[in-house]
This record gives C-alpha cells, structure tokens and sequence, in this order.
C-alpha cells in the first residue's frame, strides 16, 4: 500500500511541472481581445495628414444648389476608434454659407479594395455614401444617388494632402446634367490656439 501511495505522489510531483506548462500554454494560445484587433493599414497613413484643425476658404458657384458665394468655415479630423478611420466635423462660420454644419467618417474598406465615406448635414435630410482610391497624388471620391427627387453624381477631388494646405474641389451632376465645378474648399492648417477662439466667438452671435 505504502509503496502504491509512494509510486503515485511520484508521478504526480512528476507530472506537476508538465501540467503547469500545459496551463502557461494555454494562456499563451489565448490572445485578448486587443491583440485580435486589426491594426491601421499604409491606406490609412496615407490620409493621417488630414487630421487636425482646419481653417477654410468656401467659394461656393453658382448651380442646381442655388446662387454662389463665398465664406469661411472650420473642420475638425479626429482619429475613429483604432485608427481605422477619420471623423470629419465641419461648419461654416461666416459669409455665404454661414450656419451649415456637416459630418463625416472616412475609411479604407478591405474588403472593397476602396476608401468608403459617409457624409449627413443639415441641409439635406440624407445621407451621402462615396467610394473613393487615388488617382496619382490626388483621392478622388464620387457618389451618386438620389438629391431633392433627381438623380445625381457628385465627385470630390482632394490635392495637396501631406501639406498645410489642401483643397477640396467639388463637382456635380444634378438631374443627368454635365458634371460641372460646384464648390471649392481650401484648407489651410490652424495654428495652435487660433481657431477656437474664432470658434468661441461665432457661437456667442448664436
């Protein structure tokens, strides 16, 4: 008996080290839940320029959208959640536009091989969806869909991205019109502490 008891406390203080390094194994082989999120890719790099805050020139023509005009507004391009987008908030702060606000999440799509962008306002009780890739050192995003009962397409070319100043020219289709210039942004990076005291400063007008 006495040597049965023996023989089995041997085996088990044997085997205690093999168990424990089953254990330790086990804990390697279960990753949390931040080791399995996908990490931002050279597509998302290649728009982290864009980040920051943003004084902008509006010129506004006139077209399908109604008369032109020019202004001035701020956008604000914040980091989305893992780095796997950018969040854009815009508003216009004075001239033509003054009052229109605007947001927006851009993003690479892996599985569409494509930029996707979703933008909503409040001027339009809709929600715009484009694609977008690059045509040299230029995105060019374009959508088209339904505005105010027609049909429409609209394409945004960016230039300028990785500098301090970019530019936005948009152009649309309205109704199966020709494609023609619509609007153009040009942004130029805020210095720190510039634009919201210009911020502050329009909303006190409210």
């Amino acid at each position: 008996m006495r040597k049965t008891f023996t023989l089995a406390l041997g085996l088990s203080l044997a085997l205690s080290p093999l168990v424990a390094q089953d254990k330790a194994d086990d804990k390697k082989k279960a990753p949390s839940m931040a080791d399995m999120m996908p990490k931002p890719g050279p597509e998302m790099a290649k728009i982290k320029s864009l980040m920051g805050t943003w004084e902008i020139q509006e010129t506004m023509e006139t077209g399908p959208m109604g008369p032109g005009g020019k202004g001035r507004g701020i956008s604000h391009v914040s980091s989305g959640p893992g780095g796997l987008s950018i969040i854009i908030d815009y508003r216009s702060t004075s001239g033509h536009m003054k009052g229109f606000k605007g947001h927006s999440v851009v993003a690479w799509d892996a599985e569409a091989k494509a930029y996707k962008q979703i933008w909503t306002d409040n001027m339009m009780p809709m929600i715009m969806v484009s694609t977008g890739a690059w045509d040299g050192d230029k995105l060019v995003m374009t959508s088209e869909g339904t505005m105010m009962g027609k049909p429409y397409k609209s394409q945004d070319t960016l230039t300028g991205i990785g500098t301090d100043t970019f530019t936005v020219t948009s152009e649309m289709s309205m109704g199966g019109s020709p494609m023609a210039k619509a609007m153009t942004l040009v942004h130029h990076r805020a210095k720190a502490g510039e634009a919201k005291p210009a911020e502050k400063k329009e909303d006190a007008k409210k």
